[in-house]
């Protein structure tokens, strides 16, 4: 894997992490699923972790790295700009 490769492949784990665990547009579905879990259960804690999260998101990453072709790669990539793009709109302010 290449620099260019390893480093797509970070900011695209890193925005379907933040999609699974903070992004308002799945909450209602993260809501549902928290609810029929005990609150103060493991399984909870690993859907709202990050640091627990991504190491899922990264072994399908990696899967996706290894057998997706170009389909993949463009997939990656649109996430890592799209991590990108809202990270950097973060740092404007209102």
């Amino acid at each position: 894997m290449n620099a260019i490769t390893l480093l797509i492949a970070a900011l695209a784990t890193a925005r379907i992490t933040r999609l699974f665990t903070r992004d308002r547009i799945t909450h209602a579905l993260r809501r549902r699923v928290l609810l029929r879990l005990d609150a103060d259960g493991l399984l909870a804690y690993l859907i709202v972790c990050d640091w627990c999260t991504s190491v899922y998101v990264s072994a399908g990453v990696v899967a996706l790295v290894i057998w997706g072709g170009t389909v993949g790669w463009w997939v990656m990539a649109a996430l890592a700009f799209s991590h990108v793009a809202g990270w950097l709109a973060s740092k404007e302010g209102e």
